[in-house]
């Protein structure tokens, strides 16, 4: 009978290493903040390299004030090129409710993780746009209001989006960090409403100049 002879090494448990390149990722869903929900201050940063200013389509040097987004109510929208169409028309409308958002006694800000360049110049002349754009890199406003997830990505929800963007939508935020109206084109069948916007906004100023005048 022959004799069968194992040249392989003996095997030690203690020398077995773990893989750390699979690193685990908790899931995170799209899930957009609603009406009634109170959020942590948001952090803009006032550095000039991160804003960009449009009036009548044309470039306009004119700088926010910490006090002006801080102190009044605030409205929100989320703006990428990568919607398209639908994103140029949103830009449109929250350009029309602009100048009576600042009337009613607040600020609209828009927000886009792109950088601030000649496209987005081109396209404001040539629509003619009134807006305030924050350019937020790394999209910790979009994460913070749950219209942007590493984990769920927009083209998850819509097709025809072939890089991870913040979902169109739009917040009014309080002065004391309530969201007191929410709308994204992910949950509501219905456009925005220009005058649900601003009576959002009339109602928080209005309650914020009563707390000061207290």
């Amino acid at each position: 009978m022959a004799t069968v002879i194992n040249n392989r090494p003996s095997f030690d448990i203690l020398e077995a290493t773990t893989d750390r390149d699979l690193s685990f990722k908790n899931y995170q869903s799209l899930k957009p903040v609603k009406t009634g929900a109170f959020v942590s201050r948001i952090s803009f940063d006032f550095s000039y390299s991160h804003w960009q200013n449009f009036t009548n389509g044309v470039v306009d040097d004119t700088f926010i004030a910490t006090k002006q987004i801080y102190g009044q109510p605030l409205v929100i929208s989320f703006y990428s090129k990568h919607w398209h169409a639908k994103g140029v028309e949103d830009l449109k409308q929250l350009s029309a409710l602009h100048a009576q958002v600042k009337a009613s006694g607040g600020n609209l800000v828009v927000i886009s993780a792109e950088a601030i360049d000649e496209v987005l110049a081109g396209l404001a002349f040539d629509n003619n746009l009134s807006l305030n754009f924050y350019f937020d890199q790394s999209n910790a406003i979009a994460k913070q209001l749950g219209v942007y997830s590493d984990t769920d990505p927009i083209w998850n929800w819509f097709a025809g989006i072939d890089l991870n963007v913040p979902l169109l939508s739009t917040f009014v935020i309080n002065t004391e960090q309530n969201i007191v109206f929410d709308h994204n084109y992910r949950d509501y069948a219905t456009a925005l409403s220009n005058e649900t916007v601003l009576s959002a906004v009339r109602q928080s100023a209005f309650i914020n100049n009563l707390l000061l005048s207290a």
